[in-house]
């Protein structure tokens, strides 16, 4: 059947191999039985691609893949779990991970974010199975990691961390002062997303962790005051928290302050000015701080004002606290107002009360002057004359005594009745 069902492609088959055959020595013609079992598989193996759509290249060896719109799918590696099931204390700023003893730990990390800069702490010497790292501000979010070997192989292991609760819960605005050397006030405002009845709290820590004591009034909705700054530290690492009976807890807010540098100064202190005939000068006593500070801190500004000029000088640093100028007489006088600010800061406090010095003595009006001294003039001499009637005319002019009657002695006698007596 085979033999006899395929003439035509026979005879072209033979008429296409003496085309394009090159000349060659001649040899013995094959069996045609095996000739026309190699044309059949050419013919199968031509026929498969059509059917299945896809394109054949004698060159290749394989068919080629089935070609699909976009990019092949990613296949991602199966996930590995934790060798060292990292966890983050964030009230003590701690990473800790399991022991084990085919598990050596070589460093830790942590990146996180400070007056909007990126920073990375390392801790090469590990305390056991935890790194405990200095204060850190957590409400930006930080990566923690951990570098460890066990036998040739090395882990990297890390872990995010954001404060818990609803995005935009957190308190805004959060500033706080240290005033009147003694106490310090803390002022926030509710976040955009908070519930109306959102109440905050704060929460102080020092560098190592350790809290303070906070309000005493408990949670409040814009800020409290603290009384007692005993074992406040120079850094100070403040949280406020949140939560309200409608969301729950609220996501915190922290951030490192520099008590030195939020201190509020106050005015100085016993301002005083005196004059002489020629200079004048101002002298005040520095103000009280909660910070320990020198003479060599502090920088003072003095607004002096006169009749018709305002000065304002600034004065550095002296042990003495005093400014003199010149100031001749006569003058009319000076007032002066003084402030104090921080040398390593623009802070400045408030301005003092005006104090007034260096006027001359008010003059005298003349005419009240004179009619004052001729009146005492007037006095004295009036005086005078009652004295001089009284006592020295007497003296120089004395009285001549009157006759007295001889019956009864009496002075006060009629000159009518005296001459009649004398006359008898």
């Amino acid at each position: 059947m085979l033999l006899t069902s395929e003439p035509s492609l026979q005879s072209s088959c033979i008429e296409f191999s003496q085309v394009t055959a090159r000349p060659s020595p001649p040899r013995e013609a094959p069996p045609l039985a095996a000739m026309l079992l190699l044309l059949l598989a050419a013919l199968t193996l031509a026929s498969l691609p059509a059917e299945a759509g896809l394109p054949f290249d004698s060159k290749l060896t394989t068919w080629p893949r089935p070609v699909t719109d976009g990019p092949a799918p990613e296949v991602l590696p199966p996930p590995t779990p934790s060798a060292l099931n990292l966890t983050f204390d964030p009230g003590t700023w701690t990473l800790t991970w399991l022991c084990s003893h085919d598990i050596m730990v070589t460093s830790c990390y942590v990146n996180y974010t400070l007056h909007g800069r990126p920073r990375m702490r390392r801790m090469q010497n590990t305390l056991g199975c935890r790194c405990q790292f200095r204060a850190l501000t957590l409400h930006l979010g930080v990566t923690l990691g951990v570098n460890a070997t066990t036998g040739n192989v090395t882990i990297h292991e890390r872990l995010d961390y954001i404060f818990p609760g609803p995005p935009g819960s957190e308190a805004v605005n959060v500033s706080c002062e240290i005033h009147d050397a003694a106490a310090m006030t803390c002022a926030w405002e509710a976040g955009p997303a908070a519930p109306p009845d959102a109440r905050y709290f704060l929460v102080l820590r020092n560098t190592t962790g350790h809290e303070l004591p906070g309000c005493p009034s408990g949670p409040a909705p814009f800020g409290c005051r603290i009384n007692d700054l005993t074992g406040l530290p120079d850094r100070l690492h403040v949280t406020v928290a949140g939560s309200s009976q409608s969301g729950g807890a609220l996501r915190a807010y922290d951030v490192i302050l520099n008590t030195k540098a939020i201190e509020r100064l106050s005015p100085p202190r016993n301002i005083t000015g005196s004059c002489n005939a020629s200079h004048c000068a101002i002298s005040w006593v520095p103000p009280r701080t909660w910070a320990a500070m020198s003479f060599a801190d502090f920088r003072y500004e003095l607004d002096l004002r006169r009749t018709d000029t305002d000065t304002t000088v600034t004065v550095a640093s002296r042990s003495e606290n005093r400014f003199e100028f010149p100031s001749p007489e006569p003058r009319e006088g000076h007032v002066v107002r003084v402030r104090v600010g921080d040398v390593r800061s623009k802070r400045w406090s408030a301005w003092s009360a005006p104090v007034k010095f260096g006027a001359d003595r008010p003059a005298v009006p003349r005419l009240p002057v004179y009619i004052i001294a001729m009146a005492v003039t007037l006095t004295c001499v009036l005086g005078l004359a009652l004295a001089w009637r009284r006592f020295i005319w007497h003296r120089l002019l004395p009285h001549i005594p009157d006759i007295r009657d001889k019956v009864s002695d009496n002075a006060l006698v009629n000159p009518q009745t005296l001459r009649k007596d004398l006359a008898a």
